[in-house]
């Protein structure tokens, strides 16, 4: 009697439209409108991915909100990653996309970073994604070997990026003199400085970005990728080693895995800190069933972008692991990166 009394009343429930064992209400965003910050510039992927999950994550949430994607550059991402901590509502409908080097920041001793990593609700990760570095012509570098016979420049936005971090390590692991200037906003910026002889180019760069932006200058030899940071040889530059292959000792291979591992969480959705149950549910589970829509498939095949979504809870464990790793480990990358 006992058990078919709890069945009827969770129908009950179901039909009326109460959330039953925690699922989102239908009616939960209803008439709201959910922001989605980009912690870059407008035209690289960050702003790409972004607005290609604003065009379809409306018709995953309840009450079928109206999605915008807003930029918010500045210091690498941090400047987002501080207002969506401190300052944004913590309702859902303040959402951020900041690379996972920017929400690492505290565990590399950056002051300016406000934010305590593992407090923010991770709602998911839209991609993992190798990075590869790149230099213009006009450097005559066609090999990381070419980078120890002469000082290399490399453009970022700040010290927080993972244009900067990736360069200071991949020189610290090649033996390389690399020198990163910064103050240059979002990965078009730094590509026309390198067009221009301002700089010699740019590490750090997504594959995904590489296939929607940069093919036509690869192809025409204005640029040329000599390294990539991933465990296996990406399929378009098969000729390109990684920077696990350079590696000589124990001590370089798990500061790799400290800076390039990272690149498993390319595109990770975030939102404040303190949520509610049913809102982050709503969230992370309106995030996975958008990865799967047939309609961001296609775009993101037109967009030559790829979709290889993580759930908010393996986002979440993700980023704690680095908290996990030796302190020794953590304690030379800080020194090699340093600027905080």
């Amino acid at each position: 009697m006992r058990t078919r009394v709890i069945v009827a009343l969770t129908m009950a429930l179901a039909l009326i439209g109460v959330p039953v064992h925690g699922e989102p209400g239908s009616d939960l965003f209803k008439n709201r409108e959910i922001t989605i910050q980009i912690g870059a510039g407008a035209g690289g992927g960050a702003d790409i991915y972004a607005r290609l999950l604003s065009r379809h994550f409306g018709r995953h949430l309840p009450g079928n909100p109206t999605i915008v994607a807003k930029n918010l550059p500045g210091a690498g991402g941090l400047r987002l990653a501080n207002q969506l901590y401190n300052v944004a509502p913590k309702d859902g409908t303040e959402l951020g996309l900041f690379l996972s080097g920017t929400a690492l920041e505290p565990l590399f001793g950056n002051k300016e970073a406000k934010f305590e990593t593992t407090k923010f609700t991770w709602i998911g990760n839209m991609d993992s994604d190798a990075t590869v570095c790149f230099v213009g012509k006009h450097t005559g570098v066609r090999s990381w070997e070419d980078l120890k016979k002469r000082e290399t420049t490399f453009g970022a936005s700040g010290p927080a990026s993972v244009a900067s971090i990736q360069a200071k390590i991949m020189g610290e692991i090649l033996g390389a003199k690399v020198r990163v200037i910064h103050g240059y906003q979002g990965t078009r910026t730094s590509l026309l400085a390198m067009q221009r002889g301002e700089l010699d180019g740019v590490c750090g760069i997504y594959m995904s970005t590489v296939r929607s932006q940069f093919e036509r200058d690869l192809a025409a030899g204005e640029m040329n990728v000599f390294i990539a940071f991933d465990r296996n040889r990406i399929k378009e530059f098969p000729q390109v080693p990684t920077i696990f292959e350079t590696v000589k000792g124990s001590a370089d291979r798990q500061l790799a895995e400290l800076i390039f591992g990272q690149n498993a969480l390319s595109r990770p959705v975030s939102a404040p800190p303190g949520l509610n149950t049913e809102r982050r549910l709503a969230l992370r589970t309106g995030l996975l069933a958008t990865m799967k829509d047939s309609a961001l498939l296609a775009e993101a095949t037109k967009l030559r972008l790829e979709i290889v979504p993580m759930s908010g809870e393996e986002a979440e464990r993700r980023f704690q692991s680095f908290y996990e790793l030796p302190a020794a480990v953590v304690a030379r990358a800080r020194a090699i990166i340093g600027g905080r």
